[in-house]
């Protein structure tokens, strides 16, 4: 009774918070809203193919803030969003999600500039993951990223830059806590910008991390994993026209484990993506990536549907598109596709202590259709479905089907 009155008030606020639409200005910096949805998924805890499915339907209410204001030549900007999703048959997996992402843009008079950002979100985590047993219980996934970058020379020929990154991935349940890990990253690297369309890069990188929990020796016993990874990146932008921008970036990349040295890389890794639109109501954004797990999950595409981004994979091959067509001032159509190719190694204790390691790889795929509606600059309503196969090559992994359909609303006022 008291979750259903929490989502009632949600909703109560979300109206009352449309009805008030013309109270606050166009150029207010803050912004305030609210939403609900409902989701089902036919294979809730993504089960194996040819096994009895769990489909569940959910609710997701929501209330959002935010703000972007600039101030002289710099620029703070926050976004916060609060979700709690309620489950109609598996009560078990309610829960109360929440994100967090905030930076600063700032410049000085002279050729100094950068930005400071801090993202937090947590969210229950991907069931159905590779080389993790399967949980009927609740898992939250709580990831962290801070980020900075300076850069010196504004609009000169050459300019000089600097980055720190630091990332962090937790589970709640103790089963997933071999797929734990954090790091930090340092670089530094030089800007070429030979013409106002194209700007060349190359950089230094240096990483350093651990999985705190890699192997679980049969005691009980775990037995930490620390890692190393130096990159030389080579990148570029082109703004080729208008309507067509490419970015690239290309690295040699050498990653070490002490544990886990099934994980090691010595080879190139790299991005590529691709935003282009042909017409003002058309746009099309293809994104490619080969790197690592862990640099896949924070470094993911945009446009990845899925909220959890748990990737315990030693390299991974993805490939997806996203279009969007504008029908109306008031109606869009989104068509989202993904591919994802993942070489797996799975490092586990014997009983006589010595250390066993299993590989294998598995494809992914996910295509999703959504609809939205704008009925007031206020109001957004939108409907989607998906449809998600994994295919396995080996006991690492193994296939799953299951298919997605949701709908929602949401009141946002600035």
């Amino acid at each position: 009774m008291i979750r259903r009155q929490r989502i009632a008030r949600l909703a109560l606020a979300s109206l009352g918070l449309a009805a008030a639409g013309d109270a606050l200005a166009q150029s207010n910096p803050f912004y305030v809203g609210a939403g609900l949805g409902f989701t089902h998924e036919s294979n809730v805890f993504r089960v194996a193919t040819g096994l009895p499915k769990s489909g569940d339907t959910y609710s997701t209410a929501s209330l959002l803030a935010g703000i972007d204001q600039p101030f002289g030549r710099q620029r703070f900007f926050a976004d916060a969003a609060a979700r709690y999703n309620r489950f109609r048959d598996n009560s078990q997996l309610n829960n109360t999600g929440y994100g967090l992402s905030a930076g600063l843009d700032w410049e000085t008079i002279e050729a100094l500039s950068g930005r400071v950002s801090y993202t937090l979100n947590e969210n229950l985590a991907r069931y159905g993951a590779d080389q993790g047993p399967a949980l009927t219980s609740k898992n939250m996934e709580r990831s962290q990223e801070f980020l900075a970058r300076g850069r010196y020379g504004l609009v000169s020929l050459l300019s000089f830059e600097a980055g720190f990154a630091h990332r962090q991935l937790d589970y709640s349940a103790v089963e997933f806590a071999f797929q734990e890990f954090k790091q930090d990253s340092v670089s530094l690297g030089v800007l070429y910008r030979p013409g106002g369309l194209l700007t060349l890069g190359a950089a230094a990188r240096h990483t350093k991390g651990r999985y705190p929990f890699a192997v679980e020796s049969p005691a009980g016993v775990f037995q930490q994993d620390d890692f190393r990874r130096n990159d030389i990146d080579l990148t570029a932008v082109w703004a080729a026209t208008g309507q067509s921008t490419v970015k690239a970036r290309l690295s040699r990349t050498k990653e070490s484990h002490d544990a886990l040295a099934s994980r090691d890389i010595s080879g190139a890794t790299g991005a590529l993506s691709w935003d282009y639109k042909p017409t003002g109501k058309l746009s099309f954004n293809t994104e490619l990536m080969r790197d690592s797990g862990a640099e896949s999950s924070f470094g993911r595409p945009s446009q990845v549907s899925t909220s959890a981004i748990g990737n315990n994979s030693q390299l991974s091959d993805s490939l997806s598109m996203r279009g969007r067509y504008e029908a109306t001032a008031k109606i869009q159509a989104e068509l989202f596709a993904r591919y994802v190719r993942r070489q797996l190694v799975n490092t586990f204790a014997l009983a006589s202590g010595a250390a066993s390691t299993d590989a294998g790889s598995d494809k992914f795929a996910e295509l999703k259709l959504g609809l939205n509606y704008a009925p007031t600059r206020n109001v957004l309503l939108g409907c989607a479905y998906g449809y998600e196969k994994r295919g396995a090559s080996s006991a690492v992994s193994y296939g799953y089907t299951a298919n997605v359909a949701s709908c929602s609303a949401q009141f946002k006022l600035q």
